[in-house]
């Protein structure tokens, strides 16, 4: 049996719950998913702006006013891997090589000489997906026809790499777009000894890094919906941890920490994200959750079972990047009586006044927050008695993103009246992505182990 535990569910996750889980003596192995579409898209560009840049910030010493609870993951954990703990994790993002580099430079630092740094690479395809022209269903054409936009292609991949790099006798792994769950399937299959294509086995163990990645989801976080559903000791959460031998899961959380693990929490996070629960596409299987039964034991610890898996998929899902041009939005506030004409006003003024200005815009949008903004005009709701007006903008260049924010920063001063609370001003480039598919056999995967 292993004991796993999860150590973030995004890319700027709390660093002191992943502490708290590493040295709590509970868990030896320890899984950190660290990415989304977003934040994948963000580190691409991050690379294209510095190839040398592109891994996770998490993993570094924290820059000047960078929040050090989101940085030092190498240093920070040093000791628990020089110790015998094995930390997994998608660290590598747009550049695993570096991020390699970096990890076992902060190690020694550290202290923690001896310690094998896995490196997982091959999950860019970019070249892969140029050769083969894929068909982008999103955009309903083929790469070829908009390969002046294409920035970046990684391919979703599975435990094979991360078995691998554990058999090796690394201790510290890092790959680029490693499926969410995969660091946790790597790790149960290779402790318990199960074979990759043993289908029910690994659909066990995705089922229990499902449960794990998302953190916080299944101990409370995203339980929360007071008066109906109350969490306790909201400034003490713990990540999970789960349990897994041959035929069930048990999942938990710290002792003695806040949050709740039922049969609730439980359920919400295992349907996450699962489109069909009788087909879940994973890189490593397809996983029949159709079945599943969860129980709970007691307090806080929680029993899932059922779990049964077929063969994986034939292609890999890719995430393709995509220049979309820049982006811009700006806010600003209004109360009162007239608060909602005004800020509707405020919107038409800025897109009248850029519309008249080279401003190179491809989409346009305001939203007036605590009216609209969620729900549209399909929820309707007493007068407010104040609102915030957003307004957004996607343009070809960065100097019609410019014009939007020169725009819209003329509101507190022009008009229309007690407009104030300026903020959130935000202008950055604009990466999208959408889904390709590439045949397994076209993503050649290669671990490289270092020792610190």
């Amino acid at each position: 049996m292993i004991r796993i535990g999860c150590g973030s569910a995004f890319d700027r996750d709390r660093l002191d719950w992943a502490e708290d889980m590493a040295y709590s003596g509970i868990v030896d192995y320890m899984g950190f998913d660290s990415l989304a579409e977003r934040s994948m898209a963000l580190n691409q560009l991050r690379k294209l702006e510095d190839p040398g840049a592109g891994w996770l910030r998490r993993i570094d010493n924290p820059a000047p006013g960078f929040d050090p609870r989101l940085g030092e993951i190498a240093t920070r954990l040093a000791p628990y891997v020089r110790d015998g703990g094995t930390v997994i994790g998608n660290f590598g993002a747009a550049n695993p090589e570096a991020g390699g580099e970096l990890v076992v430079d902060r190690l020694r630092e550290a202290g923690a000489t001896g310690v094998k740094v896995g490196v997982i690479t091959g999950d860019d395809v970019l070249a892969q997906v140029l050769d083969r022209d894929l068909y982008l269903p999103e955009q309903g054409c083929n790469v070829s026809e908009i390969k002046d936009r294409v920035l970046s292609a990684n391919a979703y991949i599975g435990a094979d790499p991360v078995v691998e790099a554990l058999q090796q006798g690394a201790r510290f792994i890092l790959g680029g777009r490693l499926a969410d769950p995969s660091p946790y399937v790597g790790a149960i299959c290779h402790v318990n000894g199960w074979a990759l294509d043993d289908w029910d086995r690994v659909a066990v163990a995705t089922a229990a890094g499902h449960l794990l990645e998302c953190g916080t989801s299944i101990t409370g976080g995203n339980y929360a919906d007071p008066p109906y559903n109350e969490v306790a000791n909201w400034l003490n959460l713990s990540f999970p941890w789960c349990e897994v031998d041959d035929d069930h899961i048990v999942v938990s959380k710290l002792p003695g920490s806040g949050g709740v693990v039922n049969e609730r929490t439980t359920k919400l996070q295992l349907t996450y994200e699962v489109h069909d629960p009788a087909n879940y596409l994973t890189p490593d299987v397809t996983a029949d959750y159709s079945q599943a039964v969860v129980r709970e034991l007691g307090p806080d610890r929680v029993a899932l079972s059922g779990i049964s898996g077929r063969p994986r998929p034939d292609k890999l899902k890719v995430l393709v990047g995509l220049d979309m041009g820049w982006k811009v939005f700006a806010e600003i506030s209004y109360g009162g009586p007239g608060c909602v004409e005004r800020a509707r006003l405020a919107g038409d003024i800025v897109r009248a006044r850029v519309a008249s200005r080279d401003a190179d815009i491809i989409e346009w949008r305001t939203d007036v927050i605590g009216v609209n903004a969620l729900y549209g005009e399909s929820l309707e709701g007493g007068y407010p008695a104040d609102v915030r007006i957003r307004i957004a903008a996607r343009t070809k260049t960065k100097a019609g993103a410019e014009i939007v924010l020169e725009e819209a920063e003329y509101l507190p001063i022009s008009g229309p009246a007690a407009g104030g609370g300026r903020g959130a001003v935000n202008l950055q480039r604009a990466i999208g992505v959408t889904p390709a598919f590439l045949p397994r056999e076209d993503v050649p995967l290669k671990v490289k182990v270092h020792t610190v």
